[in-house]
């Protein structure tokens, strides 16, 4: 079988296929929605400190969750700009200038290996966020005293258990998952011939 004679558009297949889906739901949805919930937590420790065991680090973690959070909104949108396919560019520009100047195609692969590097980036500060917002509601929940401190020290154990599952997440996602590459490059026809 022999390989077209196309130009590549794609330093490589995205893998997996439906990442730059999941990427987008993940900083336009679940980003901002985490975003949200920390500005309110900010607020209840702002308002009633007292109630809390250690209220400054509490708002330290708090305040450094949404805006890791927030970052990784801004970064996703900047590296979305970057990710386009052969329908945009076929909407952009005639099949022969397509043809004959290969300026366009050319600047497809450099765009979707920026998108890549900065949707990383926006990976990264999601991950990161949704770890320290993890670590706030844990610092929130330690007992200050009471007869409810049994309960309150199970929840905090719970959060905790839940930040380590975010932190194997993250070395799963940053070790193995990005280190994957596909070995079948896409031409411009979408295959070989």
């Amino acid at each position: 079988m022999e390989r077209s004679k196309e130009p590549y558009i794609w330093p490589g297949v995205p893998y997996p296929l439906g990442y730059a889906e999941a990427s987008a739901a993940t900083q336009t949805v679940a980003a901002p929605l985490l975003a949200g919930a920390s500005l309110t937590l900010l607020g209840v420790v702002v308002v009633d400190d007292s109630t809390f065991r250690w209220p400054g680090a509490t708002l330290l973690l708090v305040v450094s969750a949404s805006i890791t959070l927030i970052a990784s909104i801004q970064v996703g949108a900047d590296a979305r700009r970057f990710l386009y396919n052969r329908q945009t560019l076929e909407a952009w520009y005639t099949e022969d200038e397509l043809k004959r100047g290969p300026r366009a195609l050319a600047e497809r692969e450099k765009h979707f290996i920026q998108w890549k590097v900065r949707n990383q980036r926006a990976v990264i500060a999601f991950n990161a966020g949704t770890m320290l917002l993890i670590f706030a509601i844990t610092s929130v929940l330690v007992p200050s005293g009471g007869d409810q401190a049994v309960w309150r020290w199970i929840a905090t154990g719970l959060a905790l258990l839940g930040a380590l599952g975010e932190a194997w997440w993250m070395y799963h996602l940053f070790f193995r998952e990005f280190r994957k590459r596909p070995d079948k490059q896409k031409s411009l026809d979408g295959g070989t011939k």
